[in-house]
């Protein structure tokens, strides 16, 4: 499972997340630490394994961490995930469950249900995947596999992200993660369809490095089901060749491993030239370099391998995976496949010579592809199986879908105004049979000057505004307040039980949220709030009328305000809103 390692013509797989340069200042340094932390870990063998736990369990406790609100909170835990998942795979790491990974996986998938964050739903079903491989559980990692390929599908990915350049890179990086999980699992089909998918519907193309490792890993798994693979080594070997140019040390032994991989032939190659060769690629394969995955370091040491067997050290290949059969990696259990049985291939060899070991082989030969067969078999009943659950779920949701569609603003995520009427008359019907309990209070929002910010920045940037004014709201209040588009630059929130008072309390916090998001153009981004008590016998529109009557005095008022029918509007602005 990779990481990044700087930008993406040259990245080796997004699991840290790189910061954009607009994002304020506190979210930007939380976001820099975890990213540092998470690139530490992700390297074989990692340099500071204690180290990156530890700053990144720092992060979380930090009060900005739990100020910033769920998008944040759960892009951190993420990414702390991520570290600890990848560290946990190493051979020597203790094999008993890490409670902090329980404890920060619940915690994610609360922050899902809680606020509706999606995308981060499927990155939390494809870590419970990696969990469940690191303990040997492939059915518990297919069945989590199968529910997060099904939230992609979802009409809207949400993840409460500042800008459209963000979002559109966490989705990214959400997919990658899936295609990395799915090549661990041995599904190399479904992984390109994914990531062909992805192309496809972002128009972001998988990064080159994420392509040579699955093209050399699904052409291995190939070869070793006595099934044509050339075409798929070679086509990672064309993608590395091009990558070179730019590739980080960490990924150039990948790139050398495509290359020796992608040769035809076995055993000792046939002149001088090819044989110093082979000896020179084995040197370079078997540095005490580091590489961005557990995966990678098997596909560098198979490729090691077959160069010392053509350079005519077949000891040496055999002590290679040997090595690695007596002390392998958590969570590859297709992948060390391939390394057992090029072993048990390179053993028959060196343990027999002429006529026996001719009879050697072909018995080891006939017994590998009759139990290839049966493997084979297996896998694909499973991708039958895989491909079946998530079209039991797809169908599950389509059910379900036309509603949502139908309730959820597209640019914001938000409900929209018919998920707004069919909540207010649920709340308010509560209001007319519970008797003397609090009435809820409702809030009209509008966005001061958005005219403005569309004409001298662009309609683009105000798309932006409008996601951050619904992430900041979102963010600033409570998991049971609704907050809806109403419609244009207008927002709506529905504070259940809610003293008139306290709810300009909690909106007074959300517009001092909204003015601290960037200024596009040097205008600041303002609120006028009008709040008001729901009165037992009202409708959606009586009280929605009430609350704009109220926002409208907060307006003429001179806006970035909260107003109440009671009491005078509380802020000010220097200008009169328009």
């Amino acid at each position: 499972m990779p990481a990044d390692h700087g930008p993406d013509s040259a990245s080796t797989t997004i699991m840290a997340r790189t910061p954009a340069p607009d994002r304020p200042d506190a979210r930007t340094a939380l976001l820099d630490r975890t990213g540092t932390a998470v690139l530490a870990a992700t390297l074989v063998p990692s340099p500071d394994p204690h180290g990156c736990t530890a700053e990144l369990d720092a992060v979380l406790a930090a009060p900005e961490a739990r100020a910033g609100g769920p998008g944040l909170r759960a892009l951190l835990l993420r990414q702390s995930l991520v570290a600890r998942v990848l560290l946990a795979a190493e051979p020597t790491a203790p094999t008993t469950p890490d409670p902090a990974v329980e404890a920060q996986l619940d915690e994610l998938l609360d922050l899902v249900a809680q606020h509706g964050l999606s995308l981060f739903g499927a990155e939390a079903q494809m870590l419970r995947a990696r969990r469940a491989l690191l303990a040997g559980d492939e059915e518990a990692a297919l069945s989590a596999v199968s529910t997060g390929l099904a939230h992609f599908e979802e009409p809207i990915l949400v993840d409460h992200a500042p800008t459209v350049a963000e979002h559109r890179h966490n989705v990214s990086c959400s997919r990658r993660l899936a295609v990395s999980t799915l090549v661990s699992l041995g599904l190399h089909d479904l992984a390109d369809t994914l990531a062909d998918d992805s192309e496809a519907s972002s128009g972001h193309a998988p990064g080159a490095y994420d392509r040579v490792r699955l093209g050399v890993s699904w052409g291995l798994r190939l070869e070793r089901a006595g099934r044509p693979g050339d075409d798929r080594l070679a086509d990672a070997l064309a993608v590395a060749a091009d990558l070179a140019p730019v590739a980080s040390p960490a990924q150039r032994p990948l790139l050398l491993a495509a290359e020796v991989l992608a040769r035809p032939g076995r055993g000792p190659a046939a002149t001088a030239q090819e044989r110093d060769r082979a000896r020179r690629d084995a040197a370079a394969l078997g540095g005490d370099g580091v590489v961005p995955s557990q995966h990678d370091r098997l596909l560098v040491e198979l490729a090691r391998s077959r160069a010392l067997e053509c350079a005519g050290d077949e000891d040496g290949a055999v002590a290679v995976l040997a090595e690695r059969r007596a002390c392998p990696p958590r969570g590859e259990p297709s992948l060390m496949l391939s390394v057992t049985r090029e072993l048990a291939r390179l053993r028959t060899r060196v343990a027999t010579s002429g006529s026996a070991r001719r009879a050697a082989e072909a018995a080891l030969g006939n017994y590998v592809a009759d139990l290839e067969a049966e493997v084979w078999a297996l896998h694909r009943a499973r991708a039958l199986s895989l491909r079946t659950g998530l079209a039991h779920d797809r169908l599950r949701r389509e059910h379900g879908q036309v509603t949502a569609l139908a309730m959820a603003d597209p640019l914001t995520g938000l409900p929209n105004r018919r998920a707004l009427d069919r909540h207010l008359m649920e709340v308010l019907g509560r209001r007319g049979v519970a008797g003397p309990v609090t009435p809820p209070a409702v809030a009209m929002i509008d966005v001061d000057r958005f005219k403005q910010i569309n004409d001298t920045a662009s309609h683009a940037r105000g798309d932006e505004v409008l996601r951050g004014v619904a992430t900041a709201l979102r963010s600033s209040l409570r998991g049971l307040d609704l907050v809806a588009r109403y419609g244009g630059d207008e927002f709506v929130v529905v504070l259940p039980e809610t003293a008139v008072a306290d709810a300009a309390a909690a909106l007074g916090r959300a517009r001092a949220a909204v003015r601290a998001l960037p200024a596009p153009h040097g205008c600041a981004v303002t609120l006028s709030v009008g709040v008001v008590a729901a009165r037992i016998g009202e409708g959606p529109a009586e009280v929605l009328a009430r609350a704009d009557a109220a926002m409208y005095a907060a307006k003429r008022a001179g806006g970035d305000a909260v107003g109440t029918p009671d009491a005078p509007a509380a802020g000010a602005s220097p200008r009169r809103p328009r």
